[in-house]
């Protein structure tokens, strides 16, 4: 028991050693004069905010230098719970060091996403590092509730001191959430830089749904439309689905996950691409597939559209099925629809970071 014990600890004192050996190493050689943000949030689970912290940490402002810090863990409750304490730990013992960042960049969605990252704010607060609470939820006025809700009440505690900023990622949302949490800013998700074009040819009666699976993503309901629109409409119409392998459908090609040069292909090559959830933020997927010149489709759930993105119905099928047949007889201009997705590239979104984060470090 004892020697259990012993090598318990001595791994749990590894861990949290490696998880701050492995950010100083990373921020060793970034240069004296430069200022570092670290971006907090779920850095290596597959999803949108995973993507845009990867984005972000990889193309700091300028005069920035960036480093991510792992808060989420795929797993068992169990198995996050241990996760978040460790990090938390060694994230406290890291800020009281010289080796401590010079802003803290916190990436979060709502209820307990929130619920782990105010525990950095709390400390940032405390030890007086400047921060930004980055909201990336679509449902997180939902989950706030009311202006005289405990959440509410419990999050603006948390996040009002002078050097936390909160930023959203639409006016929409700015809109919507100033009303309950006070002053937001706004700035835009980026489109990935990386992002590489070949002269594929592209199969217009393709439709690509991305992303992880979740009852409110609609993997269920683009299954439905698919088999509709080959029973109904044309039985040469096919799909690409990744979250889930768990349907056999034909005409459906299905992925739990793919690799960004797979994921590059399939945009491309691909004609139409739907987002059906219910709740989003600001959909990166919707971003990218604009960035490839495909006809975007989205549920009407999602606030502040660009321009020539197409909405429907959130779960009316033959909405969706009326939309799917007109962009197919009326596509629009794939160079209009990459002209309208530049505005979100990443030296725009950049000089509003910069902006932000030399307003809370001067």
């Amino acid at each position: 028991m004892g020697n259990r014990l012993g090598i318990l600890l001595l791994s749990r004192f590894y861990l949290n050693k490696h998880t701050f050996d492995q950010y100083a190493i990373e921020t060793k050689y970034t240069g004296t004069n430069m200022r570092k943000v670290l971006h907090v949030g779920p850095c290596n689970t597959p999803g949108g905010m995973a993507k845009v912290i990867e984005i972000l940490s990889k193309n700091p402002p300028a005069g920035w230098t960036a480093t991510t810090w792992q808060s989420h863990k795929i797993g068992n409750p169990i198995g996050k719970y241990l996760h978040h304490k460790k990090m938390i730990k060694t994230f406290r013992k890291l800020i009281a060091t010289s080796e401590k960042p010079d802003l803290v960049h916190i990436h979060t969605a709502a209820d307990w996403s929130w619920r782990r990252k105010s525990e950095y704010v709390k400390l940032c607060n405390i030890y007086s590092i400047p921060c930004v609470v980055h909201i990336h939820s679509g449902k997180f006025s939902q989950w706030l509730g009311n202006k005289s809700s405990k959440n509410v009440i419990s999050f603006t505690t948390i996040v009002n001191f002078s050097q936390c900023k909160v930023v959203v990622l639409t006016k929409g949302w700015q809109n919507e959430l100033s009303n309950l949490i006070g002053q937001c800013s706004v700035i835009n998700n980026p489109v990935d830089p990386s992002l590489k074009f070949t002269n594929t040819i592209r199969n217009e009666k393709q439709i690509v749904m991305l992303g992880r699976y979740g009852k409110v993503k609609g993997h269920e309901f683009a299954a439905k439309l698919l088999q509709k629109l080959r029973q109904e409409y044309d039985p040469e119409i096919s799909m690409v689905m990744t979250g889930t392998n768990k349907f056999n459908i034909d005409g459906l090609e299905c992925h739990r996950w793919l690799s960004e040069k797979e994921k590059t292909k399939i945009m491309e090559s691909s004609g139409i691409l739907i987002v059906p959830s219910q709740y989003e933020g600001q959909p990166m997927v919707m971003l990218e597939g604009m960035q490839f010149g495909m006809n975007c489709l989205v549920s009407d759930q999602i606030i502040d559209r660009p321009n020539l993105v197409n909405s429907a119905k959130y779960g009316d099928i033959d909405e969706w099925f009326n939309s799917v047949i007109s962009i197919l007889e009326h596509s629009g201009d794939k160079n209009e629809i990459k002209a309208v997705a530049n505005q979100f590239n990443i030296v725009n979104i950049n000089r509003q970071w910069h902006e932000l984060y030399q307003s809370l470090s001067d």
